[in-house]
């Protein structure tokens, strides 16, 4: 399980689909061909998955559908997490996927 850093920068990159809400980190807002689960182990943080705004607290496990759109837009208190994805589905494409590079996200719930 790969091990990932967030937290709060002075001027965030914005390479991920736009979003309408504000960003204080360099996590992109991206979708997969898969499900994907983040775990938090420090930190705390704001989340967006499929427009719903969640805060997570270490110990929060986080399931994340197929093809829905996510992102973690704040992150005040920096973050250690573990994340780990399912098998690819669909199209079965690798990493972060835009909406304005790739294409509308599918969903593939239940499969």
């Amino acid at each position: 399980m790969p091990f990932s850093r967030a937290d709060n920068v002075a001027s965030p990159a914005d390479k991920g689909d736009p979003v309408n809400y504000a960003k204080h980190t360099n996590i992109d807002a991206h979708y997969h061909d898969c499900q994907e689960f983040w775990l938090l182990l420090e930190g705390a943080a704001t989340v967006v998955v499929s427009g719903q705004h969640l805060r997570m607290t270490p110990g929060d496990c986080l399931p994340i559908p197929m093809g829905a759109m996510h992102d973690m837009p704040d992150a005040p208190v920096p973050v250690k997490a573990v994340y780990f994805e399912t098998t690819l589905r669909g199209r079965k494409r690798t990493g972060h996927l835009w909406q304005h590079t790739h294409g509308p996200a599918v969903q593939m719930e239940g499969k």
